[in-house]
């Protein structure tokens, strides 16, 4: 489950930034240096990710921008919304 849910973000970072495709995006790649999403894009990502992960909602009470660091951040974040315990 965990994988689909990976693959699934990676859809909606290049559904919402221009020019990017899954080749270039890793669990370290940096949202903002690396992979170039802002502000818009993070609004359209944030939405794929709502539309296309059953159960998931994004809380404006545990958001934070850390979560939009890495791929691994925001993978982290969606799986602890969903409950799903997150490896250390």
């Amino acid at each position: 489950m965990n994988n689909k849910i990976l693959e699934l973000i990676k859809d909606g970072l290049v559904d919402s930034i221009a020019n990017l495709n899954k080749e270039q995006i890793h669990l370290d790649s940096h949202l903002k240096n690396d992979l170039g999403i802002d502000s818009l894009s993070s609004m359209f990502f944030l939405t794929f990710l709502e539309d296309n992960i059953e159960g998931f909602e994004v809380n404006a009470d545990t958001i934070e921008a850390r979560h939009f660091n890495t791929l691994q951040t925001i993978f982290d974040y969606v799986l602890s919304e969903l409950g799903i315990e997150v490896a250390v």
